[in-house]
């Protein structure tokens, strides 16, 4: 198998306000994260392909550019509860 395809270790997400080595990069969530930031958008994925870590670069991208707070919705708590442990991690 050719090692050059699969590494050991997969690249992560470099942005200077998410911590190093915490979030796997992967194309298609960056590709999307940039659309999210170009206007608003409805992000529409099946469970588990990182809706939220979209949400995190988007997040992290308009505080570095502008600053101020964040404010997220969610229509259960659970859910709620899911992305503050995220966010803070």
């Amino acid at each position: 198998m050719n090692e050059s395809l699969f590494p050991e270790k997969l690249a992560c997400m470099k942005h200077p306000l998410i911590k190093p080595d915490t979030v796997e990069q992967r194309l298609y969530q960056l590709n999307l994260a940039g659309k999210a930031l170009e206007g608003s958008s409805l992000v529409v994925l099946p469970t588990g392909l990182g809706k939220t870590i979209i949400a995190l670069f988007v997040i992290a991208s308009r505080l570095q550019r502008f600053g101020g707070k964040v404010l997220i919705l969610s229509p259960t708590k659970p859910l709620v509860e899911q992305h503050t442990a995220f966010l803070k991690r």
